[in-house]
């Protein structure tokens, strides 16, 4: 009876090790059934905005008034920003890089070069990554819409 309970004890220690540590994405999750392009798949809007690691949230807002990205199982994407001057329009194709670890955006507008941002967090109802302009660290904080 010891032996089935020193057992269960290390099997509960050891797969608790492997789940805090294998955790692919910088915030999580730690464990979930759906896979990374059906999390990524869905209608997603700004929830925060991050620069170098502060909150920009109502700094956007002033430019930005609201925005729609919409990510296909297929592996394409459509975008509508609407600013304080008007709407933008975009769409393409997307994939995961690096692992999964990052996701690249093409536009189908000629003459496009790819962008690359870094997936932070990836939940069913959350989707986080952040990119690099310059010095800049850029991070968006997306919420199911």
């Amino acid at each position: 009876m010891k032996k089935i309970a020193l057992l269960s004890v290390a099997a509960l220690m050891i797969g608790g090790i492997c789940l805090t540590s294998c955790k692919k994405y910088e915030e999580g999750p730690a464990l979930t059934l759906l896979t990374k392009k059906m999390r990524v798949a869905g209608t997603w809007e700004v929830e925060s905005y991050w620069e170098n690691g502060v909150d920009k949230t109502s700094d956007y807002r002033q430019g930005v008034t609201s925005e729609t990205y919409v990510y296909e199982k297929d592996g394409t994407y459509s975008i509508s920003v609407t600013t304080i001057i008007g709407t933008i329009n975009d769409a393409g194709t997307w994939e995961f890089i690096t692992d999964k670890e990052e996701i690249k955006t093409l536009s189908n507008q000629s003459g496009s070069d790819p962008d690359t941002s870094v997936i932070v967090r990836l939940k069913n109802k959350e989707f986080w990554m952040k990119d690099k302009g310059g010095s800049t660290v850029h991070e968006y904080h997306l919420k199911a819409k």
